[in-house]
């Protein structure tokens, strides 16, 4: 859920108008202005784009074993990191 927050955050981190209204106003000012409909907006193109990325996964071959390759050196060098601390 954390990694999803992060995700959220850059997209709306792109809204120059809702992070105008972030920074000149108070959390409660700034929930009432264009925040919820980035939020919503960003869920929407979030899981568009996780969609669209699934598909390519699962119906390419080469990109389906591109990708298990990626998620394994990722899970290695994590594992590599928690022995080293």
């Amino acid at each position: 859920m954390v990694n999803y927050a992060y995700t959220i955050r850059d997209k709306i981190g792109e809204n120059k108008l809702v992070m105008s209204q972030l920074a000149n106003n108070t959390a409660d000012q700034a929930m009432l202005g264009g925040f919820k409909k980035a939020i919503d907006d960003a869920v929407m193109d979030s899981g568009e784009a996780h969609q669209n990325q699934m598909m390519q996964i699962l119906s390419n071959p080469e990109k389906s074993a591109l990708f298990s390759r990626i998620v394994f050196d990722l899970l290695m060098n994590q594992e590599g990191q928690a022995h080293s601390n």
